[in-house]
């Protein structure tokens, strides 16, 4: 593979390089979904088909289209559509609540709306909230007033053929992302970031061995989306699944001898511990790519030693398509790193005065580069605070050691203050981790009127495993100081998840937020 994405000088809108991939790669089953397969060219021309029927309703260059599917082909064309145009892409999760899907529509002014049948009602509220949808369309009769089947349209569409001419700058796509305050904020990523994201990593990893790769995260997230067209860029063949589910990957993995596996470090532990696991031949995987929350170091050996295969983990945020570090396959792997920075973006790490700080030195995490988001969508203020000149913040917080490597420690926001003193709760997690019980983890802090903050830990049993609060802080006591020890652990059947897979602390402080006394403890889980 060329050291930069081919034909990137020739148009800058994204769509082009489909094209440019066929000319590369030639004609090849590109996706599988369910008992269909795909050729690279059949999904060009049936997004060259979406994108006639768009452009009939009214679509036009810089329109926003919301797009609320699961992973499908109908996905993965229509963002090739909506490019096609000139349109702005606005993929949301098909989980979302109408009032979550309202505020996206509400606040994109997205005029196109397309869904399923089963997903049509709850659009349909949203767009009644938001009230500047012209369009209601699905794939299917929905019985929806207002909406529109669109696969009989399939047949007499005119396809458009020739993408329309982007510059770098312009808009491409808005990913609602969720903080820790505050309705999800419309990350904006143009064409150029998303070019340049691609080529970053691509650079990173240029001679990859063509193979399956398992796409089970959701494409209406970054890391998910980054990883579909990574896959593109490599001429790989993506196995496809509508979502996450343990035994469907398993099959998956052993029917299409998938090589590479990109997940998060949930999914990754439901692997290692569902019974079924056994069962099946998984010797062909390559590599496991993780992202999207802290991969545990025991977790991480864990999945090599099972499957024989290299495991890792990058780094990246919506704001990057998540891409900001990664390994190649050449480099030993540093426990408890995300790797070096790709090429094209530079990382710094900052004091609270804004002093970039020495090697191995915590700091907060700065980068820059020409994949990094041009701001959040009507949202100035948030974008003005999230840069200092070139420099955008992260809210992560970490070091850089003596060769560049990126280690994260905790979110900005994660971290506990307790006493005066900063603790983080992925250190405290990681000894969690360690334990034979522990399924999965999380410690947040919590008021306390002694220490400003105290520690909890909120953990997730392995299925069968025991253990009591007594037993967990003592485990936790022998691999830090006393003053690190969670003063209370709360055991919960399942730790509240966001909707791909990553332990929400957000959801757990929203539903914990009283002192540490036996009388705020709650008795069930916070998704109860």
């Amino acid at each position: 593979m060329p050291a930069t994405l081919p034909g990137r000088e020739a148009s800058a809108n994204l769509a082009r390089l489909e094209e440019n991939f066929i000319e590369r790669f030639g004609t090849y089953t590109s996706l599988h979904y369910q008992d269909r397969s795909y050729t690279n060219v059949e999904e060009l021309e049936y997004a060259r088909m979406l994108a006639g029927i768009l452009k009939d309703h009214g679509v036009a260059s810089g329109d926003r289209v919301l797009i609320m599917l699961p992973n499908s082909p109908e996905l993965t064309a229509l963002l090739q559509a909506v490019w096609t145009i000139g349109a702005v892409a606005v993929p949301i999760m098909p989980q979302w609540t109408t009032v979550e899907a309202g505020h996206a529509l509400r606040h994109s002014g997205a005029t196109v709306a397309i869904t399923l049948p089963a997903l049509a009602p709850r659009l349909h509220d949203a767009a009644k909230q938001a009230g500047a949808v012209r369009h209601l369309l699905a794939f299917g009769e929905t019985g929806v007033e207002g909406s529109e089947n669109v696969v009989p349209q399939l047949k007499g569409a005119s396809p458009v053929a020739t993408p329309v001419d982007r510059s770098p700058s312009d808009l491409a796509l808005l990913l609602y992302t969720s903080g820790t305050t505050g309705p999800p904020k419309g990350v904006m990523l143009s064409h150029g970031n998303i070019s340049a994201a691609l080529d970053s990593a691509v650079r990173r990893n240029p001679n990859m061995p063509r193979g399956p790769i398992l796409q089970a995260l959701p494409f209406s997230h970054s890391f998910g989306l980054g990883i579909l067209y990574l896959a593109k860029a490599s001429g790989f063949a993506s196995i496809l699944l509508p979502q996450f589910d343990p035994v469907q990957v398993f099959r998956a993995i052993e029917q299409h001898q998938v090589q590479y596996l990109p997940a998060v470090p949930t999914m990754l532990v439901h692997l290692l511990q569902h019974p079924e696991g056994q069962r099946y031949d998984l010797s062909s995987l390559r590599r496991v790519i993780s992202g999207g929350a802290a991969l545990p170091e025991h977790v991480r050996v864990a999945c090599a030693q099972r499957w024989g295969c290299r495991v890792e983990q990058g780094y990246g945020l919506s704001e990057t398509l998540a891409v900001a570090t990664l390994y190649d396959e050449m480099t030993p792997y540093r426990p408890g790193s995300v790797g070096p920075p790709v090429p094209g973006v530079e990382i710094r790490i900052v004091d609270t005065d804004d002093r970039p700080l020495p090697a191995r030195q915590i700091g907060e995490i700065w980068l820059t580069g020409s994949h990094v988001t041009q701001g959040y969508w009507n949202d100035p203020d948030a974008t003005r605070d999230a840069f200092a000149d070139k420099w955008f913040r992260t809210g992560d917080i970490g070091y850089l050691d003596e060769d560049g490597f990126l280690y994260i420690t905790d979110r900005k926001k994660d971290l506990i203050i307790k006493g005066g003193e900063n603790i983080s709760p992925r250190e405290i997690e990681e000894v969690l981790y360690a334990h034979r019980a522990v399924a999965e983890a999380a410690v947040i802090g919590i008021p306390d009127p002694v220490y400003g903050e105290e520690i909890c830990a909120f953990v997730q049993l392995k299925p069968g495993a025991v253990a009591d609060e007594a037993e967990i802080r003592n485990h936790v006591g022998a691999f830090v100081n006393r003053f690190k020890v969670p003063a209370r652990v709360i055991f919960h059947t399942a730790l509240p998840k966001n909707v791909i897979g990553k332990i929400s602390k957000r959801e757990i402080r929203d539903r914990f937020t009283g002192p540490l006394t036996q009388s705020s403890t709650p008795s069930t889980s916070p998704g109860s």
